[in-house]
C-alpha cells in the first residue's frame, strides 16, 4: 500500500491517507463514538489540507447512507454469539463503510485485497453508489454512462483522450474529434486498454479481467503485457487479462438494458442473475448451491430489488431468507 496513489478532485493523494479516511468514516458509523475520538478527527482533517481534501470527498461520496448503516450495523454486531472488541467492532463498521460509500458487494463479502481499489474508488472523479446510475458530457462532447458502483478518472490532454476505469462498468459514445492532432479515445483498466474506432460500447472492470461489449463501431483490445492487440466490431464481446485478449463472442442488446434501469434475463442461472442484481444492491445476496442452476427469465426493474426478490419464490421452488437488512440468502424450499 505504501507509495501507492489516488486522486481526490483531480488531485493525487497517498492511499495510505485514503484509507485513513475510510477508518475516520468507520469510527463516525460506530454510533460510539467518544468527545476524544471527534477532537481527534478534527484534528486530523486539520492537519494537512489533502486530509481534509480526502475526507470531504468520501463524505459525499457516502452521501447520506453514514446514519442509516450505523443503525443496521449496529443491529448486525449485536446479534454476534460474543462480544466484540472496538477494534474487531470497526472493522466491520469499515467494511460496511466502504460498501455503503462504494457499492462493492459479493457473494462472501469484501476481499483483503480490495482495499486499495476502494480507495481509489472513493476519491475518483466521478463515481455512483449502489443503485445509482449516471449520464452526462465529457469535455469532448462524447457521452459518457456509469452503472451502479462505478468510478472513473478524466484525463484529457493535447494528445489523447483517457478514461481511468477504476472500478465497475460505463458505456461510451463517443463524440468525433475535430481538432489537430487527433487524440485517441481510450479507457484504461487493471488489464490494458480499449480503444475506440469511432464507437459506442461498454467496458466492465471484472475480477481479473476486463470485459467490453460494442454496440456501434469498433474497439481494439490492447492487453497491457500483450502483443496481440485484436478489433472487436458492432454486436461482438470479448475482453482481455493483463496478458492475453480472450476469445470474441456475439452479444445481446440485452447487455446494455441498465441503462434504462432493467436487467433482461433469459434462461439465466440463478446464481448468475442474483450476482448481477448484487451489483445494485447494498450489502451481501447469496444462493445455495443446491438452487444455483435453476433458470429464470424476464424484464426485472433495478430501482425496487426487493420486490424482485421477494417475488422469486412465486416462479422458482425457493425461499428468500432475509438473516438481516444488508444479507439475503436465497434457499431451497423444504419440500413438504
Amino acid at each position: 500500500m505504501r507509495g501507492a496513489t489516488v486522486y481526490a478532485q483531480g488531485q493525487p493523494i497517498d492511499l495510505a491517507i485514503a484509507m485513513q479516511a475510510a477508518e475516520w468514516l468507520a469510527t463516525l458509523m460506530s454510533g460510539a463514538t467518544t468527545p476524544a475520538e471527534k477532537a481527534a478527527w478534527h484534528e486530523w482533517r486539520q492537519a494537512h489540507p489533502d486530509h481534509e481534501r480526502a475526507w470531504q470527498h468520501i463524505e459525499s461520496a457516502s452521501g447520506g447512507l453514514r446514519e442509516l448503516d450505523a443503525q443496521a450495523s449496529r443491529k448486525a454486531l449485536t446479534q454476534r454469539s460474543r462480544p466484540a472488541s472496538t477494534i474487531s467492532r470497526r472493522r466491520s463498521l469499515q467494511l460496511l463503510a466502504w460498501t455503503a460509500t462504494i457499492g462493492l458487494t459479493g457473494w462472501f463479502g469484501a476481499r483483503s485485497d480490495s482495499a486499495p481499489v476502494l480507495a481509489r474508488a472513493a476519491l475518483a472523479d466521478l463515481s455512483t453508489g449502489v443503485g445509482e446510475r449516471r449520464e452526462l458530457a465529457l469535455p469532448d462532447g462524447s457521452r459518457l454512462h456509469l452503472n451502479s458502483g462505478s468510478a472513473v478518472n478524466i484525463r484529457y490532454t493535447g494528445t489523447q483522450r483517457l478514461l481511468q476505469l477504476v472500478q465497475g462498468e460505463v458505456f461510451i459514445a463517443t463524440a468525433r474529434e475535430t481538432g489537430r492532432p487527433y487524440r485517441p479515445f481510450l479507457v484504461d483498466t487493471a488489464q490494458g486498454q480499449a480503444q475506440a474506432l469511432g464507437t459506442r460500447y461498454s467496458v466492465r472492470q471484472a475480477d481479473g479481467s476486463t470485459l467490453v461489449a460494442v454496440e456501434e463501431g469498433a474497439v481494439r483490445l490492447m492487453p497491457r503485457h500483450g502483443n496481440a492487440s485484436p478489433v472487436l466490431r458492432a454486436g461482438q464481446g470479448g475482453g482481455m487479462t493483463a496478458h492475453d485478449a480472450l476469445p470474441a463472442h456475439a452479444v445481446s442488446p440485452d447487455i446494455w438494458a441498465w441503462r434504462q434501469g432493467l436487467l433482461l434475463a433469459d434462461a439465466m442461472p440463478l446464481r448468475d442473475f442474483l450476482h448481477e442484481l448484487s451489483r445494485y444492491r447494498h450489502g451481501l445476496l447469496g444462493c445455495d448451491d443446491a438452487v444455483a442452476g435453476l433458470r429464470i427469465s424476464g424484464v426485472f426493474p433495478l430501482d425496487d430489488l426487493d420486490a424482485v426478490l421477494l417475488s422469486l419464490p412465486d416462479s422458482l421452488p425457493v425461499d428468500v431468507r432475509l438473516r438481516t437488512r444488508y444479507w439475503v440468502q436465497v434457499e431451497a424450499r423444504p419440500q413438504r
